[in-house]
């Protein structure tokens, strides 16, 4: 017997996309046993039956919240701006169901028509110090794939997670407002034995951006920027996370404010990162593998 869900959205401006999700999860082969939305900004008023208010502190703390009240021992993460093809859910849940050891599963992601993949298996290589999402290494997020495999993370915009583990590994970083959680949470994953895999089968439509607009991308600019430092300080290996902090430096002169403000708040936050990166087991041959490709 398949392994029940509790569906988890996180919710800002979502009054023009918000019922789209909640009717593909109504239509879904396997539907979640409930579904929780976590409001940020009262958008979900009068479209959602089960609504947990937050304020907009980022999608992790949201997520977060959500997972506290949810009962299922699978958790299903999802943004507002997304539609699932009615078979998602199963194919998600049979792809942990078929190894305990497997922390969270990540499906394909089309455009809103349908007729482009926007995100696939996510790969992490060597790369350039500027016009890369990561300075210093490449991520691709396309890479194709016909089955089940092993990927560097799950999108936050749509990730099954096993809730056990996700609450022994403290849920996603709060200090992360917007971009990179995902990543975060699955590498620290990784360095606990417990795999993410992309599931090719399980597929949904993403408007993306639809819940976002301009006078966000400041902050979200700024946060991104914090965040990957602070995700490289706390779990990459020692040259690899120096890698990351002279890559920033290096394109500081391109994003003068975001990067300026995000050195001295890491900085602030040192004590706290090296207790975190003390109980991390830092596993270089791990490292060495996912910069492969994560090939066998």
């Amino acid at each position: 017997m398949a392994s029940e869900v509790s569906a988890v959205i996180g919710n800002y401006r979502g009054a023009a996309v918000l019922r789209d999700c909640l009717d593909s999860l109504h239509g879904q082969s396997s539907p979640p046993v409930e579904t929780i939305v976590v409001d940020a900004d009262g958008s979900a008023a009068g479209i959602a039956e089960r609504i947990l208010r937050v304020d907009n502190r980022g999608l992790g703390v949201s997520y977060n919240r959500g997972a506290a009240e949810a009962s299922s021992a699978y958790v299903l993460f999802l943004n507002n701006d997304i539609a699932l093809d009615r078979e998602c859910i199963a194919e998600l849940v049979h792809a942990l169901d078929d190894d305990p050891a497997r922390f969270a599963a990540d499906p394909q992601q089309l455009n809103w028509k349908g007729d482009t993949t926007i995100h696939a298996r996510t790969t992490l290589t060597h790369g350039k110090f500027v016009r890369e999402f990561i300075p210093g290494f490449h991520l691709e997020h396309r890479v194709p794939a016909a089955d089940v495999i092993p990927t560097i993370c799950a999108n936050g915009a749509a990730m099954l997670v096993r809730r056990e583990m996700f609450e022994r590994l403290g849920g996603f970083d709060e200090t992360f407002f917007m971009e990179w959680e995902d990543l975060d949470l699955c590498w620290r994953a990784w360095l606990r034995g417990w795999p993410t895999v992309y599931v090719p089968r399980a597929r949904l439509r993403h408007r993306v951006g639809a819940a976002t607009g301009a006078s966000d991308q400041s902050r979200r600019t700024a946060s991104s920027h914090h965040n990957i430092l602070r995700f490289a300080l706390k779990c990459l290996p020692a040259s690899a996370a120096a890698r990351v902090v002279a890559g920033e430096l290096l394109r500081l002169p391109r994003h003068p404010h975001a990067i300026a403000s995000a050195f001295p708040r890491v900085a602030a936050e040192l004590p706290e990162i090296r207790r975190e990166r003390r109980g991390l087991e830092q596993r270089r041959e791990l490292f060495e593998w996912m910069i492969a490709g994560q090939m066998a």
